[in-house]
């Protein structure tokens, strides 16, 4: 064995510890708090109302309930079966998905610059906030990423070695996400146009792959129009666009932390974050070399395209812009920032950004754990203070609470139809600024206890007759937030008088595009 050989499998041996202990690090980070949040809304959808019973029944679901496609139900529905629904079994199936997606870092890395920006690569997917997020969540977002860093991988590959194997893999992958989810659509598309120009002395294996792709697509179209329904995202055209995009930036480097109860995200802590990685997509381009300079522009256009042919879709009438819709984006994003890191070009400088960006985004998402303000509702907590009705009673929250708030006061409660029902006690959950007032309460309900918890607030309204009290006066009530959801609730004994006057009515899901 010569010198050079030794050397390149002390490398070798060097770069797959380093592989693997950041991924360990990216495990940790996904399943360590996997239970420390309680399900909001959206994730309640896929426990209450797809998952809970036959692979039939879970198939119709997605179709009525749901607007994206169903791999990640089908998936969901089998993990149930051996893990449970609760937060650490459910959510564990995403946690795996998101840790999967550490090592793949490498391999894009590797593939766009070098050893070196796949090492960099695979510690920011590691530490990355808004991935460990969507790890931590029972939706679909953990396997759109992968299926997407999948895709690029072989769609890099394919560029490289110009291999039908390669072409294959790439079309499989990239199936796959689009059954993941719809916006899959513009990284595949993206990648498809370049490999059609890139590789069209490839035909014999270039349109097997493209046809595949395509047919898949063509699969989707009919639960995609069977699943058009205005309420599922009628939400996101009340913020303008240029608000949402700027939102996109802020989450895919800190994550969600506010905006999931109708709060904007907290933006200070994304300067430091951007400037960073604004620095090291400015040193590939400018210190890398002429293949590194080319890899990042390559790069860029795949993450800020996604971003760019969903801007032109909601300009014409189709917008579905949402920072988690986005997602596609963040891991070409990272590898262009990656690349700038790790040249040599850059010499010290670039690792020095790199280790201070990690150590942020480690610091940060401890931080978050840490700190309840940052972190999903606490429904948990929530349900915990209302304790058990003594009397017949309404709970007043924000519409997306609704859920959430029966499924872990276990069913007890029933969503209020319309008509009036005679309470005695007025619980609303609002945000601070507008606890206590209660205009439209009649007097003989007094406020007797206000109970603060974290971003939200608790105020119990209790009368000492029960009075009758209309749908329309309780949904009235200030909480702070654009509209409300109406829970009726009552002592044991009295449920069965309170369910044949109010009847269940499911909210319409915040779902995703």
């Amino acid at each position: 064995m010569t010198a050079v050989d030794g050397r390149r499998r002390e490398v070798g041996s060097l770069v797959l510890v380093g592989v693997l202990s950041l991924t360990a690090v990216g495990a940790a980070l996904r399943f360590a708090t996997l239970g420390l949040q309680s399900y909001h809304h959206d994730e309640v959808i896929t426990v209450r109302r797809v998952i809970p019973g036959s692979f039939g029944q879970m198939l119709d679901a997605v179709k009525s309930s749901e607007s994206n496609p169903p791999l990640y139900y089908v998936l969901a529905w089998a993990w149930a079966q051996l893990f449970g629904s609760g937060e650490v079994g459910l959510r564990s199936l995403s946690a795996l998905f998101g840790t999967a997606t550490v090592p793949l870092g490498y391999l894009i890395g590797r593939q766009l610059a070098g050893w070196r920006a796949g090492l960099v690569l695979t510690g920011l997917l590691a530490v990355n906030p808004m991935l460990i997020w969507y790890s931590q969540e029972a939706r679909s977002y953990a396997l759109l990423v992968f299926f997407c860093a999948l895709s690029l991988f072989f769609f890099l590959r394919a560029l490289d070695t110009r291999r039908g194997s390669d072409l294959a893999l790439w079309a499989l992958s990239s199936a796959l996400a689009l059954c993941s989810h719809y916006f899959a659509f513009f990284a595949v598309g993206i990648e498809a146009l370049w490999l059609l120009v890139a590789l069209r002395d490839r035909w014999r294996a270039l349109l097997p792959a493209l046809a595949t792709v395509a047919a898949t697509g063509l699969a989707l179209l009919p639960l995609l129009s069977s699943q058009v329904n205005p309420t599922h995202i009628g939400w996101i055209e009340k913020s303008p666009l240029s608000e949402r995009l700027w939102e996109t930036m802020v989450t895919f480097v800190i994550g969600e932390t506010g905006h999931v109860i109708a709060e904007p995200p907290r933006d200070r802590y994304a300067l430091v974050p951007l400037v960073l990685i604004g620095c090291g997509v400015l040193l590939g381009l400018v210190l890398g070399s002429r293949r590194e300079a080319r890899r990042v522009r390559l790069t860029l256009v795949l993450g800020l395209g996604v971003i760019a042919l969903a801007t032109i879709a909601a300009m014409i009438g189709k917008d579905y812009v949402v920072e988690r819709n986005l997602l596609p984006a963040l891991v070409p994003l990272a590898a262009a920032a990656s690349i700038g890191f790790a040249t040599a070009g850059a010499r010290r400088l670039g690792i020095l950004l790199a280790v201070a960006l990690a150590t942020y985004w480690v610091t940060f998402d401890v931080h978050v754990t840490q700190t309840p303000n940052l972190q999903r509702p606490d429904f948990r907590a929530l349900t915990e203070e209302l304790g058990p009705a003594s009397r017949p009673r309404a709970v007043v929250s924000w519409k997306l609470a609704g859920d959430p708030i029966r499924l872990y006061m276990q069913d007890h409660a029933l969503r209020m139809y319309g008509g009036d029902q005679r309470l005695g006690e007025v619980d609303v959950l609002s945000k601070p600024v507008s606890a206590g007032r209660s205009a439209n309460l009649p007097p003989s309900f007094r406020l007797v206890q206000t109970i603060r918890l974290d971003r939200l607030t608790l105020s119990r309204y209790v009368s000492p007759q029960p009075m009758p009290l209309r749908f329309l006066t309780l949904a009235a009530l200030p909480t702070g937030f654009g509209s409300n959801a109406v829970i009726l609730d009552a002592p044991a004994a009295l449920r069965a008088e309170l369910g044949s006057e109010a009847r269940t009515t499911p909210t319409s899901p915040e779902e995703e595009g």
